[in-house]
């Protein structure tokens, strides 16, 4: 049996995963996620898959991540009809975000048609897609449990493993014919807050691993909760807001846990605290639904009735005139909106009123893809444009990575320490070139594999 592998999304950058196996019986997908940053890297979500998405068998979804799974509607609009396999923490959460996907993007083309700067230029090319391609798309999901096996066809059996990175991510173990390809997704961090630690797996001949923090440690996360917490206090005390990008599903759930372990101990004196992004806030909603999702210490939280995400001084806004309201309080308060990245959504606004104010803090908590807003203010930027204007940044700005629900160097170093038999070859995706070269460096002097790093469409005979 010849198999084949195709890498068709993130190779060679972090966004738009998408990668094809081709066992000469059967046809999988793995993921469908959108390209995210600058303008030249978001077109690719116009040019296609790479190859004819009607002629594969399956997709197995490793999370609902928009940059694993937002391309996913675009198959159903271009005529995929078969089964979409994935946890079903990740089905619900994927129904959430791909409709908000859908219906910013026609907000997006309806700004657009109307703006004055764009009634002589080109036609926009419109949405995407629309929201009734995520209906198709969302009728085509099969919820599959961490650990039980499936078959697809007599030679192919996969078993989705936890990979600790947000609620339902996954782990794809692919079983040939008595060979194994593994596929980490995104793997998440040892003690990360209210789900489980990732599964470790014991033998591969083939493994596709992300490598986002290759060449970069996070912060101790025993310190953050202090770290956080310090910051809030100073900005507070000189009268200014904090405003934290965040990622709506998995980052906001994990601050929302550590803020009400602060509030709740009497560390922090009760601050408002808003949490301005309606698909958040159905998050969490969907967080607490999925119990079988979490670890141990957030079972004991919730069997003492104490709900992790929430505290005193909490106030959700989901409707646009209650997060417009935000901007006439008074007092220092705590905003965390979306998105993570600063590309768009609310977050925006609160920036827009914060930027210029000496006494407030950006605090970033997730990972900056290149060309992003985000990326620009992390990076020292002193103006950056929004709106069709220039504000000049003279707040304070500060990073957390110890927030972050990705491995680092060293935690993937450690996860790949679990495999009693090492995989013969290691493909290195999800990774911005000094990450992933950086990362295949360490693979091949400690364990002596083969490590290659795909480019965009290349394809890989797996013997």
């Amino acid at each position: 049996m010849v198999i084949k592998l195709q890498f068709h999304g993130a190779a060679g950058t972090v966004t738009g995963s998408h990668h094809l196996l081709d066992t000469g019986k059967v046809k999988v997908g793995i993921d469908a996620g959108l390209f995210q940053g600058p303008g030249e890297l978001e077109e690719l979500n116009r040019q296609g898959f790479g190859h004819d998405p009607r002629q594969m068998d399956a997709l197995l979804l490793t999370h609902a991540h928009i940059d694993h799974s937002g391309r996913v509607p675009l198959l159903a609009k271009n005529g995929y009809r078969k089964p979409i396999f994935s946890t079903g923490a990740t089905r619900d959460l994927a129904d959430l975000m791909l409709r908000d996907s859908a219906r910013l993007m026609e907000e997006d083309a309806v700004h657009e048609s109307h703006h004055p700067d764009q009634r002589d230029r080109m036609a926009s090319p419109g949405p995407l897609f629309l929201e009734r391609d995520v209906d198709a798309a969302l009728r085509l999901f099969r919820p599959v449990p961490y650990g039980s096996g499936f078959f697809l066809g007599r030679d192919l059996d996969i078993v989705f493993r936890d990979a600790g990175h947000i609620l339902g991510s996954a782990i794809l173990e692919l079983n040939l014919a008595g060979r194994k390809l593994v596929l980490s997704g995104d793997l998440g961090r040892k003690g990360s807050p209210l789900i489980r630690d990732p599964v470790r797996v014991a033998e591969a001949d083939w493994l596709v691993l992300e490598s986002t923090y290759g060449d970069r440690e996070h912060a101790d996360k025993a310190d953050r909760g202090q770290r956080l917490l310090t910051i809030i206090k100073e900005t507070i005390d000189r009268g200014g807001n904090v405003v934290i990008p965040a990622f709506t599903v998995g980052r906001t759930q994990d601050l929302l846990y550590e803020l009400n372990a602060i509030v709740e101990s009497g560390r922090l004196p009760r601050v408002t605290t808003f949490v301005d992004s309606p698909m958040a806030i159905s998050a969490s909603e969907i967080y607490r639904r999925h119990p079988e999702c979490f670890d141990d210490e957030t079972n004991a939280l919730l069997a003492r009735g104490d709900d992790p995400l929430w505290f005193p001084g909490l106030t959700n806004t989901r409707t646009r005139d209650e997060s417009k309201q935000i901007n006439f309080t008074r007092e220092p308060h705590i905003v965390i909106s979306g998105n993570g990245m600063c590309t768009g959504g609310r977050v925006q606004h609160h920036l827009a009123q914060n930027l210029g104010r000496e006494e407030s803090t950006v605090l970033f908590v997730g990972y900056q893809a290149e060309g992003t807003l985000g990326r620009r203010l992390r990076d020292g930027a002193r103006t950056v444009g929004m709106f069709g204007k220039q504000f000049e940044v003279r707040c304070r700005v500060e990073s957390l990575d110890s927030f972050s629900a990705h491995a680092d160097r060293t935690e993937l170093l450690g996860w790949l320490r679990g495999f009693k038999r090492f995989p013969r070859r290691v493909f290195l995706v999800h990774g911005e070139a000094p990450a992933s070269s950086s990362l295949a460096a360490a693979i091949r002097q400690e364990f002596g594999a083969e490590v290659l790093i795909p480019r965009p469409g290349e394809e890989f005979e797996l013997a």
